[in-house]
Formats: C-alpha cells, sequence, structure tokens
C-alpha cells in the first residue's frame, strides 16, 4: 500500500483523528472508533465476501521531476483531482474534497515514525484562541481573522528529533573564602583558596529538536515545550485529517547543536554543585557522551500563513499545550487614525483646561 485512507465501519465515510476524543471520527455519522476497533472491523471485512475493509488502499502516485527538483503526482480516490505535492509530505487533505489521506510509502524503513504526540486541542479550539489572541492586537488588517482567512489554518505534524544522552562530566574551579576582621587600628582580610572538583554521571532524555528544513527554528523553540508524557507508538491513524512532513534534515544535522545543549547543561549543573565559598572561578569542564539514542517523532502543530503586502506573516499554535506564537502584520492606515485620534483628544482637552485656568 503507498496511499492508504480510513473509512467509517458504519458508514464508509471518511475518517479522521478526532483531538477531542482522541479516536478516528466520521465526518459524516460521526461515530468514532479506537485504532484497535478499526484494525478488527478491517481484519473482519477482509474475510468477508460482502463487507469493504475500512483500511483502503487508495492508489499509488507518481514522481515528477520539475526543475525544483522532485515533486508526488496524486490522484484522489475519492473525486479524481490530481493533486502535486513535494516529496517530504506524509499525510494531506485533498483540498476539492477533503479526503484525508497517508502516504504510508513515505513513512517505511528509516522514515518510519517511532512515536507521536497526537493533536490534544482541536480545530475549533485553535480557531477561537486565535480569535482571542487577534482581539489583543488593535493594529492587525481587519481581514486578519476572518472566516476565509480560518480556513486557510491547518493541523500539521512537523518531524522532531528526540535524543536521549549518557554522559559524564568533570569541573575543576577554584573557590575563595574571604574573611575581614578589625583589630585595634588595623583592619586585616584573609583569603582561603581551595582547589575544587565535581564530577558526575547524566542521563538526558527527550532533548528536542525539529527536523524539517522548512520549520522555523525560532517558532519551533517558541511554541515549546511539549509535554513528553503524552508521547505514543507511532500509528497512521493519528495523522488521518492532519498534514504531516517527514524528517529532511538527519540525525548528524542536528547532533553538533544537542551535544552543545548537553555540554552546557552539564557545567550548568556541576557548577550549581559548587556551595560555600564566597567566589568560585570555573578553570575548565569537560563532558562526554557515551551513548546517545535518537527518536523519529511527530509534533503536533496549527499553523496559519497570512500574505501582507507581498509579506508573509505566520500564526502557529502548539496542538496539545496551546502555547501561541505570531509574527504580525501591521495596518499603518489604522495606525495613522488611532493617532490622529488621540492628538484630537489632546487637542480638545487641552483647549478645554486652558479656557478653564
Amino acid at each position: 500500500m503507498s496511499v492508504i485512507t480510513y473509512k467509517c465501519p458504519n458508514c464508509g465515510g471518511h475518517l479522521s483523528f478526532d483531538p477531542e476524543t482522541q479516536k478516528s471520527k466520521c465526518d459524516f455519522c460521526d461515530s468514532t472508533f479506537t485504532e484497535a476497533e478499526l484494525q478488527a472491523a478491517n481484519n473482519q471485512a477482509v474475510h468477508s465476501e460482502d463487507a469493504k475493509t475500512v483500511i483502503e488502499d487508495a492508489g499509488d502516485y507518481t514522481e515528477t521531476s520539475e526543475s525544483e527538483g522532485t515533486s508526488l503526482l496524486y490522484t484522489c480516490p475519492s473525486c479524481g483531482a490530481e493533486i502535486i505535492t513535494d516529496h517530504t509530505t506524509s499525510a494531506m487533505i485533498c483540498c476539492y474534497c477533503h479526503n484525508p489521506v497517508v502516504f504510508s510509502k513515505q513513512l517505511e524503513g528509516e522514515f518510519r515514525p517511532s512515536k507521536v504526540i497526537p493533536f490534544k486541542l482541536s480545530r475549533r479550539r485553535a480557531e477561537d484562541d486565535f480569535r482571542s489572541w487577534c482581539k489583543r492586537k488593535k493594529f492587525l488588517p481587519s481581514d486578519f481573522s476572518s472566516p476565509s482567512q480560518l480556513e486557510k489554518m491547518a493541523g500539521l505534524y512537523i518531524p522532531y528529533w528526540l535524543v536521549d544522552c549518557d554522559t559524564s562530566g568533570s569541573l575543576n574551579a577554584e573557590g575563595r573564602n574571604i574573611s575581614t576582621w578589625i583589630s585595634g587600628d588595623y583592619q586585616y582580610t584573609k583569603t582561603d583558596i581551595y582547589a575544587v572538583h565535581r564530577s558526575a554521571d547524566m542521563d538526558f532524555y527527550n532533548i528536542a529538536h525539529d527536523a524539517s528544513s522548512k520549520a522555523d527554528d525560532q517558532v519551533m523553540d517558541s511554541i515549546g515545550p511539549f509535554n513528553f508524557d503524552d508521547l505514543a507508538p507511532y500509528s497512521s491513524t493519528y495523522l488521518s485529517g492532519f498534514l504531516a512532513e517527514k524528517y529532511d534534515v538527519t540525525k548528524d544535522d542536528v547532533f553538533p547543536e544537542i551535544k552543545s545543549r548537553v555540554e552546557k547543561a552539564v557545567a550548568v549543573t556541576l557548577r550549581e554543585s559548587v556551595q560555600g565559598y564566597s567566589t568560585v572561578s570555573v578553570k575548565n569542564t569537560h563532558t562526554q557522551i557515551h551513548r546517545s539514542r535518537f527518536h523519529y517523532t511527530l509534533m503536533p502543530i496549527w499553523m496559519l500563513t497570512y500574505l501582507y503586502k507581498g509579506e508573509t506573516y505566520l500564526f502557529a499554535m502548539n496542538g496539545q499545550t496551546g502555547k501561541l506564537y505570531g509574527r504580525l502584520p501591521l495596518d499603518k492606515g489604522k495606525v495613522f487614525r488611532f493617532s490622529i485620534l488621540i492628538f484630537f483628544i489632546t487637542f480638545i482637552v487641552c483647549f478645554i483646561g486652558g479656557l478653564l485656568i
């Protein structure tokens, strides 16, 4: 199977993952199903002559070469529309009939995620939070939160590397205790100097780094962190009804940044363990990573882009925690009108105040 789609066992409608119930939900009859129930229904249908499978082979896609690289040409099994997407897309929704599909071939072998944090916040919640957030921004363009704009909001699974590291670290420092006292006409100062050494073994878990070249690191950092208690074993049912990207930033690409973060964390921890001195001067620290383990993981994000006067602005919301980030356009016309209003109010107040003096 290269492209799969999930169908409702009751009515045959499209199934999408529902963040509120944490189950697959039918878009037509509102039935909900766990992954186990879907698999059982599918197995039963496979052995029945009359029943249709609920995990359907939606056909295949073909690769097309363009000037900017390789693209995928997909024919929607529901409406027949031909949709072109890029080689990093692993799940999408047909823009014509809204049929959700998962490109299973994109998620095989080394590109199969080991873990996923499913969406916890629904589209309705994302739109409500977006509107509330916009109300506090007085100088946004009027159509920034319009219904037509909100239709462009998309739920997207961003690929991440979660890294576990086993490390050992050491610190050498000089500690000083300074004491002063007065005897007679003299003030005395005594400085005791100590050689300080600290060493420890430390294990780090779930150090996160986005694994998509499309993702803006500043945005990803701003809407983090994620709660890793919600990590679940990967299943393609979580992707149905959402967009998803596969990684194109490798382990080797992110390891230098992971190593730097681990070294800083070890140095800070060892330094904080040095207590009881008036001053501490760190001479050197050393960190050795003995073992690292990479877990390919998908993280949920609600995202909305807005084109204003030739520039693209971005709104993003953590699909698990609800943390927001936005780079906002400024309507200079609103700013000008507001400035004129303030000017006239100030002028009138000063004018009336001058008459009363």
